[in-house]
């Protein structure tokens, strides 16, 4: 009954968010070898436990936000000797949704299209 509510809830929320234009922003799958599928992870984590996908490279997945365990401030602060170490260890989670699956992927692997035009000028 909690996961019949819990779905009603969502997708009562995704229509309100359609007819008032705010949806996620879609980002692009960018893996290294386009043979690959996307793995969603279900906690923020690398060790975390993984769901499979069939978006590969060039799909489009929602992203419902992003988090880092350091701020850009913090990051910047810190010598440059260090800084792609602690990169590295504290990375980007974006949740993302594909479908009706949604889990944590490291931004590394996505591309957002609209920036990249940007860079054009």
């Amino acid at each position: 009954m909690k996961r019949i509510t819990a779905l009603f809830l969502l997708i009562s929320m995704l229509l309100t968010a359609g007819e008032e234009g705010i949806l996620p922003r879609q980002l692009t799958v960018d893996l290294p070898k386009k043979c690959q599928v996307l793995m969603l992870h279900v906690t923020p984590e690398r060790k975390s436990k993984k769901i499979m996908t069939y978006a590969s490279y060039g799909d489009k997945v929602e992203n419902m936000g992003c988090i880092r365990e350091i701020t850009q401030k913090e990051l910047d602060n810190i010598p440059e000797s260090k800084r792609y170490y602690i990169a590295w260890k504290y990375p980007v989670w974006c949740r993302v949704a594909v479908g009706i699956k949604q889990g944590w992927v490291l931004q590394q692997y996505l591309k957002n299209e609209d920036l990249e035009e940007d860079d054009d000028f």
